[in-house]
């Protein structure tokens, strides 16, 4: 668990390292997710269909190559599309490869905990 926040703070290609400055006013959130459960689509607009944006945490796969969105993500990719293709980059795969045949979905729900906010009045 510390090996991947520490990659995700500092190797994350998607974002520039996190520097030392920037570090009081870091915030932790934890979240617990539940089991995986394979979504079964029949097409790439049956699975936009039932993803429920805000609530369910998507897993891409596509044969090696696999990533996850939290459902907190769907606040900064509230579109269902926008936010497959995103997902899919971040796996290594061409932003259209959620639409494969072979690619396998998989959604869990997260419980979320962060630190109290302490910067207000």
């Amino acid at each position: 668990m510390a090996s991947n926040a520490r990659s995700a703070a500092l190797r994350d290609p998607r974002f520039r390292p996190v520097a030392a400055a920037e570090v009081p006013a870091l915030k932790i959130e934890i979240s617990v997710l539940s089991e995986l459960r394979q979504l079964f689509y029949s097409s790439p607009e049956d699975l936009l269909r039932k993803l429920q944006p805000g609530v369910d945490g998507v897993v891409f796969r596509l044969g090696d190559r696999g990533a996850t969105y939290l459902p907190q993500v769907w606040d900064q990719l509230p579109d269902k599309r926008t936010f497959m293709e995103s997902l899919a980059e971040k796996a290594g795969c061409e932003a259209s490869d959620w639409r494969s045949p072979n690619a396998a979905i998989f959604v869990y729900e997260v419980e979320s905990f962060k630190e109290p906010d302490t910067t207000g009045p």
